[in-house]
């Protein structure tokens, strides 16, 4: 089946680590009381991932442990990718390379480039491919983590359970990254001293993916039928965003009707098919275009259907039905729909 696919860790336990399962927890080094902080950049990294599945707790976590998963997981991510830079070359962690000062490493001084910078930089430099839903998902974390330390988490991102997603797609990028392109190039103590941390990230990661997994399974039977107008969700990412082409009355206003799409994994609800359209336009498909002077222009709204005249059309869209082909689907009459060339 097409919809709902879950999130593959397979194969991923693997090199150290070894997992004990998830009611194991090894006492590491940084727990214990009255020790000497050390934190190096790769076990830096791996501490935030130790917060991160501590936060995600198998029972509901609270919100404020949401809120810590996102700030540890965004700066764990951030952490790692610079300290495989730094393995390449250490300049390469700085926003300006050619102006690094390597006092300003040892000493934690430098002005050092942003998350998505280390990410193309990881990919353009280093030459590791990262797969385009993984740097999708970290660009979203990053984003996710700038609004939460600047303004809050409030509104449609607010949601555990798109961040419990989030989450499991990230740390499923980490893992391998880290396995592949990481720890092979620390000396066997420094790998040793990491034990603790690999088997507490990969412990918890089970959990996080055992309920993904279960979610999905139980909304095979109602995705199932409705595989023709389901979408990614631009919050969570799963195929579960469903618009409804039945009118929703306003009981208080009984000449206004809504349209309503609703992510079935995440629970979102958008009740105008206008914001619905526009939230995926800007999500999942090219939402960015030039002009007639060469100009970037950003759509401030969806695109007109031309079967029901509404701004509810998002081109380029890909339905779970047949995720690799894409079409012109609108959000109102909820159904691809012909657009004159």
């Amino acid at each position: 089946m097409h919809y709902a696919v879950p999130i593959i860790f397979e194969g991923q336990i693997r090199r150290i680590g070894t997992d004990h399962g998830s009611g194991y927890h090894a006492i590491r080094q940084s727990e214990h009381p009255g020790g000497t902080p050390y934190f190096p950049p790769v076990v830096n990294g791996l501490d935030y991932l130790v917060s991160v599945v501590e936060h995600l707790k198998p029972d509901a976590p609270s919100p404020r442990d949401l809120k810590y998963a996102v700030l540890h997981l965004a700066a764990g991510a951030e952490v790692l990718l610079k300290a495989r830079l730094q393995m390449e070359h250490w300049t390469l962690v700085f926003s300006h390379p050619g102006r690094a000062v390597r006092d300003e490493v040892e000493q934690g001084t430098l002005i050092s480039c942003t998350p998505k910078e280390a990410r193309e930089r990881v990919e353009n430099i280093v030459g590791i491919p990262v797969a385009k839903p993984d740097a999708e998902a970290l660009d979203q974390l990053a984003k996710m983590r700038n609004a939460l330390q600047h303004y809050g988490l409030v509104g449609p991102a607010a949601n555990a359970q798109a961040i419990e997603t989030l989450t499991a797609k990230v740390l499923g990028f980490l893992m391998p990254f880290l396995d592949d392109h990481v720890l092979g190039r620390l000396t066997e103590d420094e790998q040793g001293e990491m034990e603790h941390e690999l088997v507490r990230i990969r412990s918890g990661l089970r959990d996080i993916q055992a309920y993904a997994v279960q979610r999905l399974r139980s909304l095979g039977p109602k995705l199932g039928p409705l595989r023709n107008r389901t979408l990614q969700c631009p919050e969570c990412s799963q195929w579960a965003y469903v618009p409804s082409p039945t009118p929703i009355p306003d009981t208080l206003r009984p000449n206004r009707v809504y349209y309503v799409t609703t992510c079935y994994f995440c629970e979102i609800q958008h009740v105008e098919s206008e914001t619905a359209a526009f939230q995926y336009l800007v999500n999942h498909t090219i939402y960015e275009y030039r002009n007639a002077f060469g100009e970037t222009i950003y759509p401030s709204k969806a695109f007109v259907c031309p079967q029901c005249a509404t701004d509810s059309l998002a081109p380029r869209a890909r339905l779970a039905a047949d995720p690799d082909t894409e079409v012109n689907f609108c959000f109102r009459c909820a159904a691809p729909v012909s657009v004159p060339s």
